[in-house]
């Protein structure tokens, strides 16, 4: 995470690396800035009227700054930080980057072009070539469970593909040969960082009985879900303070349905205040299997908070995106997870930050402890506030 200062012709922007380029667009639109991302040079510039500073408190995005040449700019930083802040195994791309001698973002797209195909000018495949094959005999595989793992571990596994795996005892019953169907049902094991994966059918065994290695891997796979998720949403009442000194939090709650025009404001603060690593998966970042048999973290790909305006008033709301459904326990379980993120983890947070606006600043709060306060699904909020609006009229 970068933070970046842009100070230009009087006017002044404070953000922070990587975000949507639209939202980077928008941020500098925002405060007068005209200059575009692409135009603005990471080293400062007296002739274009505009400073630019950039720290963080992170080794490798302190490493990357360091390596930044006078022709870099702050769109392809933030594309550079987007991929390498999502990368697991910080340790190996800091490595990288300082045993190269690489000085622009160019230079240290380079180094790792093998593995993203974001940083190559082609594309690049792992694989096995056979010479003068007769033919290509292939079967179905149905991947039954994906199973994300590091670099590190990926890599030990690709070289020892017969050494005994507990993953793969924990998970046999997925793995068979249907003879009627003429298919294999298989897990698919995937490099978390680098994307490729191998497809293994262990047969009850501890090993990878029968086993290919699929080059991206996790692309495949990623763009499967995107085109087979579901969409589930949870409401919650929330509750804006004006942040007034000396004066009890609860003396200063402004009225949801006079903030309803902030929406877009908020949400912008939100993501702006969410960690880099929270961005792809929200919630669910921090959710940790309570044992083999729990398959939350698995279904449920991201839970992301933001506001909307419902029945004309600033509402709380968790967007899930899921791959297949979840049973009745599964939805309680995960609701009630959320309710501890709103009540004490990423709610707590949230609530602690001040937000600027034209009223003054001001807190958000997606938890309360009064008895009316519920997360429930959209349809039964829904019902449950339009009963309520019909029995005030």
């Amino acid at each position: 995470m970068i933070n970046v200062n842009i100070r230009y012709k009087g006017k002044e922007l404070s953000t922070i690396l990587p975000k949507c380029n639209d939202e980077l667009r928008a941020d500098l639109k925002k405060a007068g800035i005209d200059l575009p991302a692409e135009k603005l040079k990471l080293r400062s510039s007296a002739k274009e009227q505009y400073l630019v500073g950039l720290y963080t408190n992170n080794p490798l995005d302190d490493l990357i700054i360091d390596r930044l040449c006078n022709n870099d700019n702050l769109f392809e930083l933030n594309n550079l930080c987007g991929i390498l802040d999502n990368v697991a195994d910080h340790d190996l791309i800091f490595k990288t980057i300082l045993c190269s001698d690489a000085r622009c973002i160019n230079g240290i797209k380079k180094l790792f072009a093998d593995h993203f195909m974001e940083f190559s000018d082609k594309l690049v495949l792992n694989t096995h070539l056979e010479e003068k094959p007769a033919t290509f005999n292939v079967k179905k595989c149905v991947i039954e469970k994906a199973i994300a793992v590091t670099h590190k571990n990926f890599e030990h596994i690709s070289r020892f593909p017969f050494m005994s795996l507990a993953f793969l005892e924990r998970n046999k019953d997925f793995m068979y040969y249907d003879d009627e169907g003429n298919m294999y049902h298989c897990i698919l094991l995937y490099d978390i960082d680098f994307g490729d994966g191998i497809v293994i059918e262990s047969e009850g065994s501890t090993y990878t009985r029968y086993a290919q290695y699929i080059p991206q891997a996790k692309y495949i796979y990623e763009q499967f879900l995107d085109s087979h998720l579901n969409e589930i949403h949870l409401c919650c009442p929330i509750e804006i303070y004006q942040h007034i000194k000396d004066h009890p939090k609860d003396n200063c709650i402004l009225d949801n349905a006079d903030m309803a025009g902030y929406a877009d404001d908020i949400n912008t603060f939100i993501r702006e205040n969410d960690l880099p690593a929270e961005h792809k998966r929200g919630l669910m970042l921090w959710y940790s299997p309570e044992g083999p048999d729990d398959e939350i973290s698995e279904k449920v790909q991201s839970a992301h908070c933001t506001v909307e305006v419902i029945n004309g008033e600033l509402t709380g709301v968790i967007t899930a995106k899921i791959t297949g459904e979840l049973s009745d326990e599964e939805m309680e379980k995960f609701r009630q997870y959320c309710v501890g993120q709103l009540s004490d983890g990423w709610g707590k947070s949230l609530e602690q930050k001040y937000m600027r606006t034209e009223v003054g600043e001001i807190n958000i709060s997606f938890w309360s402890d009064d008895e009316s306060w519920a997360l429930v699904p959209e349809d039964e909020y829904l019902s449950d506030n339009t009963q309520d609006m019909e029995m005030s009229m």
